[in-house]
Parts: structure tokens; C-alpha cells; sequence
């Protein structure tokens, strides 16, 4: 699920708040954890909307675990990368654009409008990328004389480019009007500086998952737990119609998860996210079923979708 379709359910309740400064601790999908699965929606006979539909959940595809690699891609191709700012579709010019053709934008990178690149009148910068491959993108903050005409900084990584040249892709801009009602709809206050992390969990068959929890670690190994007070880094999942809830211990049938409040390192640093869960009746408890490096940056907004875990992998806490 792309940026766009992920932060439009962040905010899809305006801005009332979803929860209280409690929080919810970090899920435990162990032996009392559901298998993982996909489904249509919540349970109609369930008033707490945290079961899913058993006339429509079927098994989770977990045939690849582990065997899928990341795409190598072909020629170069090169084209357009349109940034729209997600919530209004407006496009702006004069934004600065770090591309990374190797999908690996790195902590304390910067952005130079005389030697970077910078979106025209319609929003537009020319990319160029192997095809098929993943790329990645940064959009630096841009001061302006609104909120809603500030933009706040997104990183998005494992995006694919297009088979041949001329083609067009679609990246996100983010205002600072729209990062400040994200964790406002979650149930929390935003600190500055912190990041926010989103994204949608999908099985082989590119199906949202039923059923998995989602940890962040620093590259150190060590995590990074939710905290009851509302400063404290935050996980949230949502309700199976694309809304957050502060009780789903998680990802419903649409897969979309949200974490914020992320402390991070001044010019940014390297995470892991990791996904568990139980892939069957007959396990007791949760595995690893995911994992990805991506950046995190203060003040920005991080996408990634989380696919079943590849044969080349990184190097995640879990798997140890």
C-alpha cells in the first residue's frame, strides 16, 4: 500500500483521538495469539471488532517464507516521479528530492537545491532507476507560510520502477499540517523530532495480514517499547475497515499498522521492523515472518510494506 493510501486511514477520522495516554503495550502474538490469516473484515458478532469474519478468514500464504529475494531490475529506465503532498493531491515546486536509485537513503544526508533535485511548477522530478528494482526517495523539509504549505519530510523505501523509460510514478509529500494530526487521530500528542513509522503487512499472494505484531529495534538489537505516557514511542494497529483503534492488538484484516513518537538520532538513523506470528494451529508460538532496515528521521514520516521474510533478508534481532 502506498504512502498516500496508508497516512489517508491515519487520518480518516478527522482529527478525533482514538485512544488516551495509556497506550497499548507492544501485543504479545504468542500461544494465545491468533494464526495469521485474510479476510474480508472484523467479526459482525464481535462487539470488540478485534476477531475477524470466520465466514470469509481463510489461511495467510506463507508458502515463500524465506525464499524470495530482493529484485535485482534491468536497464536503467528513466522517468518522471511525480510528489504530491497525499492528503490535498497538490503538487509543489522548488522541493528538494534525494533519489536513490539503490534504495538505501542514509542518516545524515542532506538536500542541495543547486545540485539536487528540486520538483518543477508541477510537482515533477526526472528519475532514473534499473527497471523493476526497488528505489527510494526522500523529500526534505520546505518552510512555507502556512501549516498546510510547510512540508515535513518522507521517506519512502522498496518502491519498484517502471519496466521502460517514459514512465511515471507517483511519490508524497507531506505537510506540516497533515504530520501534526497524525498522532492526534492515534491518541497522542506528537514530540517534536521523533519519527513516524507506517506501512501494511501482505502474505505471498499480496494479501493484507490477519494476526501479526510489529517491533522495532535499533541497530543495536535492542527494542523500542511502547511507554504509557504520552510521550512514549507508540504502536497502533487498525480496526479492518482502514481506521486506527487504540485496542486492536494486532493487524486486522487490511494489515495497516502506525507507530510514532520514535526517538531518533539528530540527522537520523537505521531501524529494524520486524513482523511475528503463527503461521498455523499446531505452533505455540509466534515467529519471525518479516523484516527490513529503513531509515527513520525526526519530524519525518517512514513507509515501508512489509512482504514475507526474504532468503536475503537483513540481518534481524529476531533471527538471532
Amino acid at each position: 500500500m502506498k504512502l498516500r493510501m496508508v497516512l489517508a486511514a491515519l487520518l480518516a477520522l478527522g482529527a478525533v483521538a482514538c485512544g488516551d495516554d495509556d497506550g497499548m503495550m507492544m501485543a504479545d502474538a504468542g500461544p494465545s495469539g491468533p494464526v495469521l490469516q485474510t479476510g474480508d473484515g472484523p467479526d459482525p458478532t464481535d462487539a470488540t471488532g478485534i476477531a475477524i469474519d470466520p465466514a470469509t478468514a481463510a489461511p495467510a500464504d506463507y508458502a515463500c517464507l524465506g525464499m524470495g529475494m530482493r529484485p535485482t531490475g534491468g536497464e536503467d529506465v528513466t522517468f518522471d516521479l511525480e510528489i504530491k503532498e497525499f492528503r490535498t493531491d497538490d503538487t509543489l515546486g522548488d522541493l528538494c528530492v534525494r533519489f536513490y536509485a539503490d534504495n538505501m537513503p542514509m542518516p545524515g544526508d542532506t538536500c542541495d537545491p543547486e545540485s539536487d533535485l528540486v520538483t518543477d511548477g508541477d510537482g515533477v522530478v526526472e528519475v532514473t532507476a534499473p527497471a523493476n528494482g526497488w528505489y527510494a526517495y526522500r523529500v526534505f523539509p520546505k518552510e512555507g507560510p502556512s501549516p498546510s504549505l510547510q512540508i515535513a519530510g518522507s521517506v519512502q523505501i522498496n518502491e519498484p520502477a517502471p519496466e521502460a523509460d517514459g514512465g511515471s510514478a507517483e511519490g508524497n509529500s507531506v505537510s506540516q499540517a497533515t504530520l501534526d494530526l497524525i498522532p492526534t487521530v492515534l491518541g497522542f500528542s506528537q514530540v517534536p523530532g521523533t519519527a513516524v513509522v507506517a506501512g501494511t503487512v501482505f502474505d505471498c499472494a499480496g494479501d493484507p495480514v490477519y494476526g501479526a505484531e510489529v517491533r522495532l529495534y535499533r541497530e543495536d538489537g535492542s527494542p523500542i517499547l511502547e511507554g504509557t505516557a504520552n510521550a512514549d514511542p507508540h504502536y497502533r494497529y487498525f480496526d479492518g475497515d482502514d481506521f486506527p483503534s487504540a485496542d486492536q492488538p494486532y493487524t486486522h484484516v487490511d494489515g495497516l499498522f502506525a507507530t510514532a513518537n520514535i526517538p531518533v538520532a539528530s540527522d537520523g538513523e537505521f531501524v529494524f521492523m520486524e513482523l511475528w506470528g503463527r503461521l498455523g494451529e499446531s505452533d505455540t508460538e509466534a515467529q519471525l515472518i518479516s523484516c527490513e532496515r529503513l531509515p527513520v528521521f525526526g519530524d519525518t514520516i517512514s513507509i515501508v510494506n512489509l512482504e514475507p521474510l526474504r532468503a536475503d533478508a537483513p540481518a534481524c534481532p529476531g533471527a538471532s
